[in-house]
């Protein structure tokens, strides 16, 4: 017998193979099966082979479509908090692939990002004034108004749940980034010691602290919070 590509597929997929037609009735019958998927089904008897191929084909069929719903359902009612607040996505369309403005993370995300990018509103949206979602970096990412009723789960993002997961991270953040706001040219010697005595000040440990650039001597430093490595990167850069 020739091998049949299609058959092996199908025997893997099949959950109901070792079944037996007793067991594959009791689970569903076969005529309420065929009367609920075409009323207009011929009502003469079908042969053995006819009934065990529909009544298998059905099952997995089901099993199939439950599995999905029950996965689509998980997606839409995940939710998260922020984990990362040194940053926050206004994107200009409902996709991750569209553009995007990076500002500084705010109390109030969604009015920032329509200041920023001037969403045109959507008539009858379920999300008239966009959609808050937490993206795989942790951080918050803000979408315009759109008709879709669940944006987050569309694109494959929780929820944002209106939370920080960890409060002192989020504090030190903040300090950090409003010192050298308050510092706009610190040396970057300066600034390691500053970033080391915010981390002690807030009780996070196993923080690294680097240092990135050509250790010029008339250097100013910036720097970069990676919350998910744990990394403070202090980075030189020259004025003029």
């Amino acid at each position: 017998m020739k091998d049949d590509p299609l058959q092996r597929i199908f025997d893997r997929l099949d959950a109901t193979k070792n079944l037996s037609d007793s067991d594959l009735d009791s689970i569903m019958p076969t005529e309420r099966l065929l009367d609920r998927l075409n009323n207009e089904l011929s009502r003469e008897p079908v042969g053995w082979f006819r009934q065990k191929f529909w009544r298998r084909t059905i099952v997995i069929t089901t099993t199939t479509v439950l599995v999905l719903a029950g996965t689509a359902a998980g997606i839409s009612l995940l939710r998260g908090p922020v984990r990362d607040v040194t940053r926050l996505s206004c994107f200009t369309k409902v996709s991750l692939t569209s553009g995007a403005d990076v500002i500084s993370y705010t109390g109030h995300p969604l009015s920032a990002c329509q200041s920023l990018m001037h969403w045109p509103s959507v008539p009858s949206s379920s999300s008239p004034n966009g959609s808050l979602c937490v993206l795989s970096n942790g951080s918050l990412a803000a979408f315009p108004p759109s008709r879709k009723d669940q944006v987050c789960a569309d694109l494959g993002l929780p929820i944002f749940d209106g939370h920080i997961a960890n409060l002192k991270v989020a504090a030190f953040e903040e300090s950090t980034q409003n010192y050298f706001t308050a510092h706009p040219c610190m040396s970057p010697g300066v600034a390691h010691v500053e970033v080391q005595r915010l981390l002690r000040k807030y009780d996070l440990t196993g923080w690294r602290v680097t240092v990135t650039g050509k250790q010029s001597t008339n250097a100013c430093a910036t720097l970069s919070i990676q919350v998910s490595s744990r990394l403070v990167d202090i980075v030189e850069f020259v004025i003029g």
